[in-house]
């Protein structure tokens, strides 16, 4: 196993300080114009609608798309597929939660709980391309309002290892992937050409880092933009909703998708910059290539 967390191997931290104190220093040292930690770890300030009344596709089930209705023109779109036997509602807090920072968010059921990553996978590209087609949809909330060049998928699970299993096979209709704790054994990921954050957990026993997220991200090209994040004595469930770990994964994903889907620049540090350093007894690992 590789050495814990390079980038924190100097950084003291003062006995007895709690980590909301670190917090508080680490969001003034970052903070840009509207920006801080703090504010990436709760909802953005954009009201947030839901719709079920979707086109039927083969590939998925049931779906929710979250938007913000206040957005004028068009914005970035994101697909979240559920890990195995799991339901929209083991996920569903990443819709509202992105979509109130600026994005339209689709979270589907797959046709079969046991559906494999492969399946997943479809249904992640399938998931994009309604959302896509969804800016024209005579009759939906976001006709002429999602933009066709900033797509992303996510995923947990089963549903990460989809993730990376079609961006590895669609890295030209999208722009960004996140897979949470993938489940895919033996996977290689090398024609992944777009910028890939692995979250994993370190105690993860239904996935072990071991033999799944860390050998994925290994895979992903050094000329891709990658990040792999390592929760300390998290489990396998540590992005899924209600978890203590939402608030920091959170923001660490708004940060990925407002840099790499929407190219601004000012979140650039939240994802390489010293932000991790707020985060030191919460990450065994934080390994990246920008």
């Amino acid at each position: 196993m590789p050495n814990r967390f390079p980038q924190l191997a100097s950084l003291i931290i003062c006995a007895g300080l709690l980590s909301a104190c670190a917090l508080e220093t680490g969001s003034e040292a970052l903070r840009a114009p509207g920006i801080s930690i703090a504010s990436l770890e709760v909802d953005g300030p954009l009201e947030v609608r839901a719709y079920t009344s979707l086109p039927d596709v083969p590939e998925f089930g049931a779906a929710t798309v979250y938007y913000p209705p206040a957005i004028e023109g068009r914005m970035g779109a994101i697909a979240i597929a559920p890990g195995f036997t799991e339901r929209q509602r083991h996920i569903n807090w990443w819709g509202p939660r992105l979509a109130s920072h600026g994005y339209a968010v689709l979270v589907f059921d797959t046709n079969e709980p046991r559906d494999n990553p492969g399946v997943r996978a479809d249904a992640l590209i399938a998931a994009v391309r309604l959302l896509k087609a969804e800016d024209s949809r005579v009759g939906s909330p976001l006709r002429g309002h999602i933009d066709s060049n900033k797509l992303a998928i996510m995923g947990h699970s089963m549903g990460g290892g989809g993730t990376l299993i079609a961006a590895n096979a669609h890295s030209d209709e999208i722009k960004a992937a996140i897979p949470f704790t993938p489940w895919q054994p033996e996977g290689v990921f090398d024609h992944i050409s777009v910028p890939t954050l692995v979250i994993a957990g370190a105690a993860d026993r239904i996935a072990p880092v071991a033999l799944h997220a860390w050998p994925h991200y290994q895979t992903i090209p050094r000329t891709t933009p990658r990040v792999y994040l390592e929760v300390a004595g998290g489990n396998h469930f540590i992005a899924n909703s209600g978890q203590p770990d939402n608030a920091m994964l959170g923001r660490y994903a708004i940060a990925w998708l407002k840099l790499y889907l929407d190219g601004d620049e000012r979140y650039r540090d939240f994802t390489y910059g010293d932000a991790q350093q707020v985060d030191a007894r919460d990450l065994s690992r934080y390994i990246s290539n920008p």
